[in-house]
């Protein structure tokens, strides 16, 4: 009997390792991308040598993105399209060039500041037309012609001052900083240097002796003096409408020499002012030829 079951199990066996072979498989082996060997064009015609494998990089939607750039954060274009990674810096350091012609066209002023103050009681002052050509809208050469005129009585002091209209010219250059913008706006620093000759009257001097309990009554009349002095300025210029604008500037004054044929010193000097080194201008310009810049240079 024992020998008869032994029998049976071994023939069950062998049954079953039958139907498995015979059974078809509904799975499909995985097969690795990089098992598969990639044959290259250059090993196809030269048998014997192994392919080389070609890295899945070129289609990888995970790799850094590259991008070229022909203008830098100014808008100045640089001398070679740079490539670089999105997240580097490569911007190149502006370049102080200008961007407008060596002629950009002319201005021409008015300066009526001091007939605002005149106007709020002040006894002197100044009228003067000027004039300045645009270099590259970078330097400005400017010249100004005027008159000044003075009949004040200087306070705490003892004397009326008068000056007869008298002409000073002056001339000098500005320094646009906005000289990449619009020529119709500016923010400029300037010197100028001025020269005036002129008459003047010192009416009803006042001399009083406490002692004697006098008053003396003097005047000198028909005095002379030649000056030159220096300026230093700072101002804006803002476009109103078309060709027209307006100007403010600043100016602190400096007395390099002056001549008088007398022992008294003018108090107030045409173009210069007062005995204050401090004074403001407000002009009505007007400008011309002045050229656009073309959208595409600003690239």
């Amino acid at each position: 009997m024992r020998g008869i079951r032994h029998i049976l199990i071994l023939t069950a066996i062998i049954c079953c390792n039958t139907l498995q072979a015979q059974e078809p498989s509904d799975s499909i082996p995985v097969v690795s991308s990089d098992s598969i060997p990639t044959v290259a064009p250059d090993s196809v015609s030269k048998p014997g040598r192994l392919p080389r494998k070609i890295t899945p990089v070129d289609i990888d939607d995970q790799k850094p993105q590259i991008t070229m750039h022909y203008y830098d954060k100014h808008g100045n274009a640089l001398e070679e399209p740079v490539r670089f990674l999105a997240v580097l810096d490569t911007v190149t350091k502006p370049k102080s060039k200008p961007l407008y012609p060596l002629l950009n066209g002319a201005s021409i002023g008015l300066n009526f500041g001091d007939a605002i103050f005149m106007a709020c009681g002040q006894k002197y002052g100044g009228f003067d037309i000027w004039a300045d050509m645009s270099l590259f809208n970078w330097f400005f050469p400017v010249v100004e012609f005027g008159v000044g005129f003075a009949d004040s009585t200087p306070l705490k002091n003892n004397y009326t001052y008068k000056t007869s209209p008298s002409f000073y010219t002056k001339i000098g250059v500005n320094y646009n900083f906005m000289y990449k913008s619009d020529p119709a706006y500016q923010l400029f620093a300037g010197l100028r240097v001025g020269f005036s000759s002129f008459k003047y009257d010192v009416d009803n001097i006042t001399i009083s002796d406490d002692y004697w309990q006098e008053t003396e009554h003097l005047s000198l009349r028909g005095l002379r003096a030649s000056a030159v002095y220096g300026e230093f300025l700072i101002g804006i210029k803002v476009k109103i409408v078309g060709n027209f604008s307006l100007g403010w500037n600043g100016r602190y004054h400096m007395k390099f020499k002056v001549n008088s044929k007398s022992s008294s010193t003018p108090w107030y000097i045409p173009g210069y002012g007062a005995n204050s080194p401090f004074s403001v201008a407000v002009s009505a310009i007007y400008s011309f030829g002045q050229k656009k810049r073309d959208p595409e240079e600003k690239k």
